[in-house]
């Protein structure tokens, strides 16, 4: 089946969409049970909605779409459907850059991207970590700026939106980095033979797990005939090399990178001495990581006692845990145990995705703490996104729109089963910007991300081969979904503004 024509500017093509509804809406890193993926009666493939939106610029309104694509995660695999909202300008180029933008999960809709960062409208969240109430404070117009210069086209993978998975074992392949990516390039194609817009820059955009996706889809892209088109890869909190960041107890490397992190928590919740600044701990940090600290791990028990009690106490400068606790554990702290020792003296525990907002400490969480303070930021976009569909878009059956889906079985990440496996993700990157002189790479990260963090991002940068020109490293206050943050938030969609005017392919033929 072939993608359906979009109807004329403004008129809605009837669906037959009718969908039940489903419970229990949970975040990325909740722990609830499997959400049900398959909807009694699935939508229509094509076109569901064809409107006007106003916002973010009423002097120049922008085309949303929503709809359902037919995709397929490779050779033999049962058919799926992906879904897409996408935003366009009247008279749009054929050269108009479009950015294609997904979340993570895996098994995430595009909803917090959407309604926290690149929709014509979004959720206003509040800004003082300590209201942690799901609602949203309202909403706000979304980049105009960002709209004068692209098109922005959002990503449901199969199985999450108004989008549908193959039933039980059929589903495997959509469950693998190269099936999921394989179904996201079939949309992006489709998408842009639809509108005409097969020469047009493409800008992939990630978060979280989505970072991985956005990489694998440059291979996938390239087998379509669409390498050329991408001028840039956009990943914000990104997971390339968790491989080597994750924190194993032997991995010492882990230690090192996560370490102004650490520092710039400790700052923030008055844990170290005053004045500081996230800018200066985190520069203190890194460079205490580098030159003293990774060598110590090293080292492990052949470093002499006088020289692990002053490492001790230069770790309880930086990041607020008594020196007597590094003693006792061979100088390392995780970041989970770090959640529940800062403040441990306060009766309070942090957020993983951000660590700037608490919740009491259970008496009986001693080295864990389950969920997450922060979910109330990802509560308040999912809700608003279900609110847009059916107030603004008028979107039938828009409270079945799966924010998030739970998947049977295990995610499968393409190496083998083996202790000496690999997923070099950043590789990808690598081979495919020595063959397309215009792609260029942009990391964005939060600062109290406790699951990506900034150190993971230096480190990637570090040991890759790419050109300094053709990336950009960027970091911003607040945690894995920093643009709740509204300055965080307007500084970011600044900065891709500027990484798309950069582009030094721009009025080039493919």
């Amino acid at each position: 089946m072939t993608f359906t024509t979009p109807q004329p500017f403004g008129r809605k093509q009837k669906s037959p969409l009718r969908l039940r509804v489903l419970t229990g809406i949970a975040l990325v890193a909740a722990s609830a049970g499997p959400i049900p993926t398959q909807a009694a009666e699935p939508p229509a493939e094509g076109v569901l909605i064809d409107a006007r939106v106003s916002q973010p610029d009423a002097a120049h309104p922008v085309r949303a779409e929503l709809g359902l694509v037919p995709v397929s995660a490779g050779a033999d695999s049962s058919p799926a459907t992906a879904g897409y909202l996408s935003y366009t300008r009247r008279n749009a180029g054929p050269g108009r850059p479009v950015i294609f933008a997904f979340n993570g999960g895996p098994g995430a809709s595009a909803s917090y991207l959407h309604m926290g960062l690149l929709g014509p409208v979004l959720a206003h969240v509040p800004q003082d970590p300590a209201a942690t109430t799901a609602e949203s404070g309202g909403t706000l117009p979304g980049p105009s700026k960002l709209y004068d210069v692209a098109d922005v086209v959002f990503i449901d993978p199969p199985g999450t939106g108004f989008s549908q998975r193959p039933a039980g074992a059929a589903a495997a392949p959509y469950s693998t980095v190269e099936g999921d990516a394989n179904a996201a390039a079939d949309l992006v194609r489709q998408w842009l033979a639809a509108h005409r817009r097969l020469d047009a820059p493409v800008y992939i955009l990630g978060e979280s797990y989505g970072t991985i996706r956005a990489v694998a889809m440059l291979d996938a892209l390239g087998k379509k005939g669409l390498a050329a088109n991408v001028r840039g890869v956009v990943l914000l909190g990104q997971a390339l090399n968790m491989i080597e960041t994750s924190q194993r107890p032997d991995n010492v490397v882990t230690y090192a990178v996560s370490l102004p992190t650490l520092a710039a928590i400790a700052c923030y919740h008055g844990m170290v001495k005053a004045p500081c600044t996230a800018e200066n701990v985190t520069e203190e940090a890194a460079r205490f990581a580098r030159e003293d600290y990774l060598p110590a791990l090293y080292r492990g028990r052949d470093l002499l006692r006088a020289e692990r009690e002053r490492l001790a106490a230069r770790l309880a400068e930086l990041t607020g845990i008594p020196a007597a606790f590094y003693l006792a554990n061979d100088l390392r702290i995780s970041k989970e145990r770090f959640r529940v020792e800062l403040l441990r003296a306060k009766g309070k525990v942090m957020g993983r995705y951000d660590a700037r907002y608490l919740a009491d400490r259970p008496a009986d969480v001693t080295t864990m703490m389950p969920g997450d303070p922060s979910s109330s930021i990802s509560d308040a976009f999912g809700k608003a996104m279900t609110g847009y569909l059916a107030d603004t878009l008028k979107a039938p059956g828009a409270d079945a729109y799966k924010v998030i889906a739970r998947f049977d079985g295990t995610w499968s990440y393409g190496s083998e089963d083996s202790p000496f496996a690999d997923w070099p993700f950043m590789s990808v990157v690598e081979r495919h910007a020595a063959g397309n002189a215009c792609l260029r790479l942009f990391v964005g990260t939060g600062i109290y991300d406790t699951t990506t963090t900034i150190g993971a991002a230096d480190y990637l940068f570090a040991q890759s081969s790419l050109p300094q020109a053709r990336y950009r490293n960027a970091r911003y206050v607040g945690g894995h979904v920093f643009y709740s943050d509204d300055g965080s938030r307007a500084r970011f969609q600044s900065d891709l503004v500027d990484f798309i005017k950069a582009d030094s392919c721009r009025g080039a033929q493919k």
